[in-house]
């Protein structure tokens, strides 16, 4: 996610590109196309993250210090491998602790909207999906404080 792709007077980020290593998934990380058209999205960014998201910047991004958001300490490119992301990610769910927050923050997000009241539509639309049965195989989580 590059530092650009945020607009936090709007509370808005767009989705315009992903992260992958080229053709045939060789080479260093590299800004490249969304899977699908369905991938190129806006989605709104909750009120309560704008000071974080701002502080993260200042702090990590600033001065043109990088153009992404989470800049790679050891890339050419700056772009976080997925082993590199997923690392950091077990990292913070520990510290947090909170096992139970899937290693794809996606996930863990849609889960969590449908939770507290979002339809399938919408979690659709939150993750560029134009597929139903993507959603509910991927996302749709079972709980099982709700079988009790």
């Amino acid at each position: 996610m590059r530092v650009s792709d945020i607009d936090l007077e709007h509370r808005l980020l767009r989705v315009r590109h992903s992260a992958n290593r080229g053709d045939e998934d060789r080479g260093p990380m590299q800004l490249g196309k969304t899977k699908t058209k369905s991938s190129r999205r806006t989605v709104p960014i909750p009120m309560v993250l704008t000071d974080m998201i701002s502080r993260h910047i200042s702090s990590h991004c600033g001065n043109g210090r990088s153009i992404m958001m989470f800049p790679a300490k050891k890339s050419s490119s700056g772009i976080l491998s997925p082993t590199t992301l997923q690392k950091y990610f077990r990292t913070a769910r520990e510290i947090a602790g909170r096992p139970d927050s899937h290693s794809r923050p996606c996930a863990s997000h849609a889960t969590l909207y449908m939770l507290k009241g979002g339809t399938l539509r919408e979690v659709m639309d939150e993750l560029g999906h134009s597929s139903a049965q993507v959603a509910i195989r991927h996302y749709q989580r079972i709980v099982p404080e709700h079988r009790t």
